[in-house]
């Protein structure tokens, strides 16, 4: 379907050449225009002919030349992503609660936010017209969540409507120089120890373009009812996977498969150093958060310290979760050495609301905050910005001014990965 046009940019080259905000881009040089992908690829060339629709249905062609930097100026509607046709049984949306905010049930599974957003898709709803446009474009790399390379088990764990060979798929990606990194969610019982082993070794000696693959262990909420009997991972078994990424990195000499921060947290083993993750290429799946988030403290201290001796004589209340617990005790004694008549207390507050086996920033609620919080009014609140959206709102509903509230003399904000932070 031709691209609905909603808004045109003032003075941008659109503009100048009378195409209005309600109009369709059917095409451009005989491409046809499906989405923001499409606009922004067939875009680039320096003489534009543009097929464009009005509202009455009436089609024109339109001739523009891009010179210099000047903007095209064309804002499509927004995007209507593809869901996921799966049923995977660690599925994390299937075991929320259900008063959370509407956008936090969408099940995405869409190629384009995987090269757009680093989304991991399963690619289970490609069709043939679907991987002629990733050849064509070269969308690559992609983000694929692959669990396992043995077709069968695969399709156990996920449940998928239209079954596919994980490692045939990779390969025709690969035929046509699509790369790929891959998520491998670890299930025990399942696709974890001698299964887990199969699928690194089938990987690593495959010669295909994987850039990284990220072990990451199963998330299980208290919301499990009507939903398959699952184990999460205890410490045996999170050093069992360790050892067994371990092994294979050094039998394979191989540096791209990373585990999760919460297998070092399980296992209670020190996070590797800074050059294990190289350039981080799993960061969005939260894999080496704990170690990149040392390192920018470290470079960011003396700007920290800076902030916090901005409002002489106050003291400071922490708040973490339970995943980043031993990295925060590590930095609150750090800061409470170099602090001078100032000092910094730190509580870990506990997923109640999810479960205790939720243990990241990311899910911490505003009602855990509130049940658990346990300070003297004169201190000053310190909160990971994270547990708010874009639109400043809690996991379960609570606007930043109530949590504002909780903290009459301030609450700072600080980025996860300490790379800034800000008076709310």
């Amino acid at each position: 379907m031709p691209l609905y046009i909603a808004s045109i940019a003032p003075q941008s080259l659109a503009s100048q050449a009378g195409i209005q905000s309600g109009e369709s881009l059917v095409s451009i040089n005989a491409q046809p225009i499906n989405d923001f992908l499409d606009l922004e690829y067939y875009s680039s060339d320096y003489h534009l002919e543009m097929v464009i629709q009005d509202v009455r249905g009436k089609k024109r062609r339109v001739h523009i030349y891009r010179e210099l930097a000047q903007a095209l100026g064309i804002i499509p509607q927004p995007y209507k992503h593809r869901n996921c046709q799966n049923n995977c049984i660690f599925c994390f949306i299937d075991q929320m609660p259900k008063q959370l905010r509407k956008t936090l049930y969408m099940k995405d599974d869409d190629y384009v936010f995987s090269f757009v957003y680093g989304n991991y898709i399963t690619l289970t709803n490609l069709s043939a017209a679907d991987y002629r446009r990733i050849y064509k474009q070269h969308i690559s790399p992609l983000y694929i969540s692959l669990h396992s390379t043995d077709a069968a088990l695969r399709q156990k764990m996920m449940r998928s409507r239209n079954p596919l060979d994980p490692m045939q798929a990779l390969r025709r990606l690969a035929r046509h120089d699509i790369s790929y990194h891959l998520q491998i969610v670890c299930v025990p019982g399942y696709n974890d120890g001698e299964e887990l082993r199969k699928s690194l070794k089938g990987l690593l000696k495959s010669k295909l373009p994987i850039l990284s693959i990220g072990v990451v262990p199963v998330g299980l909420t208290r919301y499990r009812e009507g939903l398959c009997d699952l184990q999460t991972f205890d410490q045996s078994g999170a050093e069992e996977c360790l050892d067994i990424i371990t092994e294979l990195r050094y039998q394979y000499d191989s540096e791209i498969v990373y585990p999760a921060d919460e297998f070092y947290v399980m296992s209670q083993r020190p996070i590797p150093e800074d050059d294990y993750y190289q350039d981080y290429p799993q960061l969005e799946n939260g894999i080496g958060m704990l170690r990149m988030t040392m390192e920018n403290y470290k470079l960011q201290k003396r700007r920290l310290l800076k902030t916090l001796r901005s409002r002489a004589g106050s003291n400071y209340h922490l708040m973490c979760s339970s995943s980043a617990e031993n990295l925060m005790q590590y930095i609150v004694r750090d800061l409470n050495k170099l602090l001078k008549g100032q000092k910094v207390e730190l509580q870990v507050i506990r997923n109640d609301y999810m479960g205790e086996q939720i243990s990241v920033a990311g899910l911490i609620t505003y009602s855990d905050i509130v049940s658990q919080l346990s300070i003297d009014p004169g201190v000053i609140g310190i909160l990971p910005n994270c547990i708010l959206n874009q639109d400043a709102y809690s996991l379960d509903g609570h606007h930043r001014d109530e949590l504002n509230q909780l903290f009459p003399q301030g609450l700072l904000l600080v980025d996860p990965l300490f790379e800034s932070w800000d008076w709310l």
